[in-house]
């Protein structure tokens, strides 16, 4: 019997997935751009996940300390089981009194007994410790936000690196392996001149040497490539074995440089001060919680209890008999052993501590915030001196090819030449780096945004700030 067209429209249905619902394997290509990296870092890493956990730390800290000001309410059920007892001979047979049966439905002489309690407590006063405790625990969660943001800061900063330095060792990898290529196709020329007569033996030596000598740069930029993105993939929490292709190129866009538009911010309202400010403010919470142990706590409760005492194992309903106690309690510390005192002044300590380290944070922000800016101005100039250089070398090497075509130079001009073209080129790749990470790392410090402008990269040596523009 053949399958009718719907039964074989169903087989397919469920037997291939859709694209959409495919999960990408560790065989899968994967497309990666600079943002695409930062978004997988903060989905996926490991140092974000950490980041996110403090925050909810801090969030059940909060509800514990929101806990003391709420009623506690518990409830227990307990069963007795009576074994002996010194009214064991009072009911005998010979009892008349009627006292035996008295005592088998009582806590003295029953054999089994069972007891349901519902206790409600609520602190009606405690010398404002319980506020204290919680604005503490609600300084301490501000501090636990503020450092998860800085952290993902560091998350952020950290992928970007790792991809820039991926690139950048890919861009060394293709510059060395354009070197072997020129060598090797100077080495075709030179044979085919060899054939014709036209070179010598000599040159046909060295430009051999010149070709084994490149494959070595060849292995290494390949290597020094597959480390890099072994690297990135640790960073972004992804298998060791996924192919990545790298979208984000180095060099920027149409020959336009982003250049710093007005000078930065200072960073003073950085996450990493707000921390430190909330760890103060908890210091000080803390400390006015510790004061108020001095003095007493005044806290209400109320008890409900069914007792039931039947003659066998389990009770019945209306065995149970129920009571209702209600009492009012202030408990003053009168001499606890000078513990008040010590906790006192620990947490004084403690409050100096957390104002040093806030001036520690500020002093540190201020210093790295100068450092990153004048970073942004090292390796500007640098990308400007490095881009001329590399375009110099070009011309010499082409010049040196040309002048050895027509037997104006040696094997050895052009050889240097050749090298002084993957030096320079090397050095453009390193500077486009190194000024992306100046640029992010000036944002990572100030924690806002940089306020950039596009110029051509050609006028960067001339447009460089003075002293007073920084």
């Amino acid at each position: 019997m053949k399958p009718t067209p719907a039964a074989l429209a169903l087989l397919l249905l469920f037997a291939v997935p859709a694209h959409s619902t495919t999960p990408a394997t560790d065989t899968d290509t994967l497309r990666l751009s600079l943002d695409d990296a930062v978004a997988r870092a903060i989905a996926y890493g490991d140092e974000a996940r950490v980041a996110r956990a403090g925050v909810a730390i801090a969030d059940g800290q909060v509800r514990e300390a929101f806990a003391a000001a709420l009623p506690q309410v518990t409830g227990s059920v307990t069963y007795n089981r009576k074994f002996d007892s010194i009214f064991r001979n009072l009911g005998g047979s010979g009892d008349t009194t009627g006292i035996g049966d008295l005592f088998a439905a009582t806590p003295f002489g029953a054999k089994h007994g069972w007891t349901a309690d519902v206790t409600a407590t609520q602190l009606l006063w405690s010398g404002g410790r319980v506020g204290a405790g919680l604005s503490a625990a609600k300084a301490v969660r501000n501090a636990a936000r503020a450092d998860r943001e800085e952290s993902l800061a560091d998350v952020r900063m950290n992928a970007r690196a790792a991809y820039l330095d991926a690139v950048y060792a890919s861009e060394v990898q293709r510059i060395a392996e354009e070197g072997l290529a020129q060598s090797r196709a100077h080495l075709a020329q030179v044979k085919l001149f060899r054939s014709q007569g036209s070179r010598s033996e000599y040159d046909l030596l060295q430009a051999q040497v010149d070709a084994a000598n490149q494959e070595p740069a060849v292995v290494a930029a390949r290597n020094g490539a597959q480390l890099a993105l072994l690297q990135l993939r640790r960073a972004l929490n992804l298998p060791l074995s996924q192919p990545l292709v790298l979208t984000t190129p180095l060099a920027f866009a149409d020959g336009k440089v982003p250049v710093l538009a007005r000078p930065s911010h200072d960073g003073l309202d950085r996450n990493a001060i707000a921390s430190a400010d909330a760890m103060v403010r908890a210091r000080r919470d803390a400390l006015r919680a510790e004061k108020a142990g001095r003095w007493p706590q005044l806290s209400a409760s109320a008890t409900m209890s069914h007792q039931a005492y039947p003659p066998e194992l389990w009770p019945e309903r209306r065995q149970f008999t129920r009571a209702i106690d209600g009492s009012v309690k202030l408990e003053w510390p009168l001499f606890q052993g000078f513990r008040t005192f010590g906790t006192v002044q620990r947490a004084t300590a403690e409050l100096r501590q957390a104002e040093a380290r806030r001036e520690q944070v500020r002093e540190g922000v201020a210093l790295q915030v100068e450092q990153a800016r004048q970073e942004v101005w090292r390796t500007q100039a640098t990308l400007a001196a490095r881009r001329g250089t590399a375009t110099l070398a070009r011309r010499a090497h082409h010049l040196a090819t040309v002048r050895w075509q027509n037997g104006l130079s040696t094997q050895l001009e052009v050889s240097d030449a050749r090298l002084q073209l993957q030096t320079a080129e090397v050095n453009e790749v390193a500077a486009f780096k190194d000024y992306r990470l100046a640029l992010l790392q000036l944002e990572r410090v100030t924690g806002h945004e940089l306020a950039l402008e596009l110029r051509s990269i050609d006028e960067l040596s001339t447009n460089l700030p003075t002293d007073g523009d920084r």
